[in-house]
C-alpha cells in the first residue's frame, strides 16, 4: 500500500501503525453491523480497497465488488486482488452511477458522499431489502435530519481500537 500510494495518492497516512488502525481495523468494523450470511456486498468508491479488501479477507464466502471511477486506483485493486488471490473479489472502472446492470445485498463506503446524496447516486444498486452500510464523522445527526422518504436508520456508535476514536456505522434502508 505505501509503495503504491507514492504513485497512486492512495493514502495520505504514513505510519505503519496508522495504516493498521485506521484503515484495515476500521475496515473491518463494517463486520460488526452486517449479519452472518452470503452476502453480495459493493464497495462504493473502494480508492485503495477500503473496507471491500479487508471485509473480504475476512469473509470469503462475501461476494465482494469494488467500484471506482480511477484508472490508477483500479489497477492498485486489481493487482491486490491478484496478489492475495481474492476469488470473492470483483473490480468495477465506474461511478456508481453508472452501474445500471448490477445488483447488492449490501452497499458500504467510507464518507464517500453525504447520506442523501449517497441515496440519490447509489440507491438504485440495492436490491429489495438491501441496506447501505456507512462510517460516518459526529455530524451525521444533521445529515439524517435532511433526508426525506421512507428511510429508515440504525445507528451503531463503536470505537476504534488502538485509537481514541468513535465511529458511527450507519444502516441505512430504503423502502424499495
Amino acid at each position: 500500500l505505501k509503495k503504491w500510494s507514492k504513485a497512486y495518492n492512495l493514502t495520505a497516512l504514513k505510519k505503519d501503525e496508522d495504516i493498521i488502525i485506521k484503515h484495515f481495523l476500521d475496515s473491518l468494523l463494517y463486520l460488526k453491523v452486517i449479519p452472518e450470511g452470503q452476502w453480495s456486498i459493493c464497495d462504493i468508491g473502494s480508492g485503495a480497497g477500503f473496507p471491500g479488501i479487508p471485509i473480504a479477507i475476512v469473509q470469503p464466502e462475501f461476494s465482494v465488488t469494488l467500484i471506482e471511477p480511477s484508472r490508477k486506483k483500479t489497477a492498485f485493486l486489481r493487482h491486490m486482488k491478484k496478489l492475495l488471490s481474492l476469488q470473492n473479489v470483483e473490480v468495477i472502472e465506474s461511478r456508481v452511477e453508472d452501474v445500471k446492470d448490477r445488483l447488492f445485498d449490501i452497499a458500504v463506503t467510507r464518507a464517500l458522499f453525504s447520506i442523501g446524496d449517497l441515496i440519490k447516486k447509489a440507491g438504485h444498486v440495492l436490491k429489495g431489502g438491501g441496506f447501505f452500510v456507512l462510517n460516518k464523522g459526529p455530524k451525521f445527526e444533521d445529515e439524517i435530519k435532511g433526508i426525506s422518504g421512507d428511510v429508515k436508520f440504525e445507528i451503531f456508535p463503536i470505537d476504534l481500537p488502538g485509537a481514541s476514536l468513535r465511529r458511527n456505522l450507519i444502516k441505512v434502508y430504503l423502502d424499495t
